[in-house]
């Protein structure tokens, strides 16, 4: 491998356009292929970034000799597939989450190679955003965490089209927080508890999830597919010793103070924004772990776990009971 790590994505829609313009900004990598089954789409993404190879076969990119790695980022019914041909290609894997609906195909490929986690990287990109980054590393001066609270509402609901698509808001929405809770806690979930209700969509879109870990420490989660005042993105951890939380980004700092009202600006508007450095960061940590041939920092396991606590949120609501794993 060249010093450059040479890059090929899959998938050019919302996400792949997302880390398409993170790695654009790393100068020890090059995307040299992309792939998708649009025509159009591949064309205004290799004008606008002068990428050299384009296929709408991704077959053709896997068979790309001198593609080091890949960034799977089609939707998630082909991840499983994907994965395991760029595998068996013999590249550096990169896939969005999850890594498949169904929890015996994250399972075969865990135990199908022995190497995984040296070269598999899931994308569960707000563990390296820094504001949680630092929650994560200051956790020792609040002492012994005992609750942990995380906020995660999205500004407007997804089209309908969307949501039948999604998997549901435990596997589209809340598997992001779900990671982040098993993250902050460094503990594995032993009971879930979730309730949910309609409001904007015909799925569920609002919701609470309890959890708690085996160490001990509670976890609330609460989940809305709209908030109408902009992108809601708050983590908080009560400890022994004091408190540690990272509150919401907004789109300026400057605060306005009179006799008769505070004025503050608004939030970011979507993840897009709120979340842009950690997709570079996520990027970085890749290349970082390939370079020095440690295990990736989120791993098939974290994804699987992740995926296990979604789906019993799922079960949770639909059997309204407490699920004990």
């Amino acid at each position: 491998m060249n010093n450059k790590l040479k890059i090929g994505i899959i998938g050019l829609g919302r996400i792949g356009q997302v880390h398409l313009a993170a790695l654009k900004t790393l100068k020890d990598v090059d995307v040299v292929a992309v792939s998708d089954i649009s025509p159009d789409l591949i064309k205004k993404t290799v004008e606008e970034y002068q990428i050299p190879n384009f296929y709408t076969d991704y077959r053709l990119l896997l068979h790309q000799k001198d593609i080091d790695a890949v960034w799977i980022c089609s939707p998630t019914t082909y991840h499983f597939t994907q994965v395991k041909e760029a595998l068996d290609n013999n590249k550096f894997v990169f896939c969005e989450k999850p890594l498949d609906a169904e929890l015996s195909k994250i399972e075969t490929l865990i135990n199908s190679y022995s190497d995984l986690s040296l070269r598999l990287m899931v994308g569960f990109n707000r563990r390296f955003d820094p504001d949680f980054a630092t929650v994560k590393n200051r956790l020792q001066e609040i002492g012994k965490p005992v609750i942990i609270k995380i906020t995660s509402r999205d500004p407007f609901p997804p089209s309908a089209e969307y949501s039948r698509q999604s998997g549901g808001i435990y596997n589209d929405m809340s598997i992001h927080d779900l990671d982040m809770a098993r993250f902050i806690s460094g503990s594995e979930v032993e009971e879930v508890i979730a309730i949910g209700s309609k409001n904007y969509t015909e799925d569920i879109d609002t919701t609470l999830i309890t959890l708690k870990f085996k160490n001990g420490i509670i976890c609330n989660i609460d989940n809305s597919r709209k908030a109408s005042y902009g992108y809601d993105q708050r983590l908080e951890v009560l400890g022994h010793d004091g408190m540690i939380s990272a509150e919401n980004k907004k789109i300026t700092n400057v605060q306005f103070f009179s006799d008769s009202n505070i004025q503050s600006s608004v939030l970011e508007p979507f993840f897009l924004e709120r979340y842009k450095q950690s997709y570079i960061e996520e990027a970085k940590e890749f290349i970082t772990a390939i370079k020095e041939k440690k295990e990736f920092p989120s791993t098939a396991n974290d994804a699987l776990q992740a995926s296990i606590l979604a789906h019993a949120c799922g079960q949770s609501l639909e059997k309204k009971q407490m699920i004990f794993l």
